[in-house]
């Protein structure tokens, strides 16, 4: 058995997701997971083959879209958007 501690893992593996709320090691967080703590901020997510970009705030994440609102001509706009859509997501920090 080797010793979780020595492979650089935390002591009861890392906090959110998994069984009992951590992650033991070979097991991270999942996308979704990780997008949970970007809500609120604003991301551009790219969406499809041509990866054409959606600008806005991240309001939700589901298990299988996301939530993006955003301001075009001066109206609100929300746009749900699948995962198996999502090239890519840009997170500024």
């Amino acid at each position: 058995m080797v010793d979780a501690a020595g492979a650089g893992y935390p002591p009861g593996g890392y906090p959110g997701g998994g069984m009992g709320g951590s992650c033991g090691p070979g097991y991270g967080m999942t996308f979704s997971d990780r997008l949970q703590s970007s809500v609120g901020k604003n991301v551009t997510v790219y969406v499809g083959e041509g990866s054409s970009p959606v600008t806005g705030t991240l309001h939700g994440v589901g298990s299988n879209y996301v939530e993006v609102r955003r301001t075009n001509n001066n109206a609100g706009e929300t746009m749900l958007i699948l995962m198996q859509a999502i090239t890519a997501i840009s997170v500024p920090t």
